[in-house]
């Protein structure tokens, strides 16, 4: 689906751009289902695409992107920044927070403590897409 290091055009649309990296597809694609924005995949975000970006932002009515990872959230924040800098934009990454969880039990109980599961992820794009 994508290039070594390129984002794959999954969905298209008009409000946004969503980055799903890895293994976030799945529940990007549930979270962003009936929403106007585009969905972008890579496996990897390194070397970040940012011309893949660059091209989602310019056939969207706004360069607002989310960045879903399956670590550290806003670790590819600064790259999208950079990728999107002469465009008025802002970028909103998410991913797996500092706070130590220590009781999560299963992958889905994991993910949602994150707010990386379907619902979590909805909430927070509609919320950052709104104006």
């Amino acid at each position: 689906m994508s290039g070594a290091g390129g984002f794959a055009v999954v969905r298209e649309g008009q409000r946004g751009t969503v980055v799903a990296v890895g293994p976030m597809l799945d529940n990007v694609l549930a979270a962003t289902e009936g929403l106007d924005v585009t969905v972008l995949y890579a496996t990897t975000v390194r070397p970040f695409d940012a011309a893949g970006v660059r091209r989602a932002a310019g056939a969207a009515s706004t360069a607002d992107l989310v960045i879903v990872e399956p670590y550290l959230a806003g670790t590819s924040a600064a790259a999208a920044g950079e990728a999107l800098m002469d465009l008025p934009h802002r970028v909103l990454g998410l991913g797996v927070g500092r706070a130590e969880l220590r009781r999560y039990g299963q992958l889905e109980e994991h993910l949602a403590a994150h707010g990386l599961d379907p619902r979590g992820l909805r909430e927070r794009v509609i919320g950052f897409l709104r104006p």
